[in-house]
């Protein structure tokens, strides 16, 4: 049987891990709107200087990333070059596409 102890006790862990959760979450956050900050930071001086960054994508995901309806297959095979997660290969073919479809316009 529980007692009023047992309860504040559990309540308080509860609690804490509840805190340290959503502390860790925006702190994650933070983290991410900094280094993406410092992405378009670098990327501007780069372009400023005149320096070209290799592409980090072979010809064959370019290739399938252009391809209307082929999006998923040119994650995977992104994936299985570069070992990214899903959700990083997810937004670097995301951003290869919305950057090509940026030059044609």
């Amino acid at each position: 049987m529980m007692t009023g102890i047992d309860g504040f006790i559990y309540f308080s862990c509860l609690f804490v891990i509840v805190w340290v959760i959503l502390s860790l979450q925006a702190s994650i956050k933070k983290l991410e709107q900094k280094v993406k900050r410092m992405d378009i930071s670098l990327s501007l001086l780069l372009n400023r200087m005149e320096i070209e960054v290799p592409s980090q994508f072979s010809d064959r995901v370019k290739q399938i990333a252009l391809a209307p309806y082929r999006k998923i297959e040119a994650i995977k095979l992104y994936r299985e070059e570069t070992g990214a997660s899903l959700r990083e290969s997810k937004e670097a073919i995301e951003e290869f596409i919305e950057q090509s479809q940026e030059k044609w316009r």
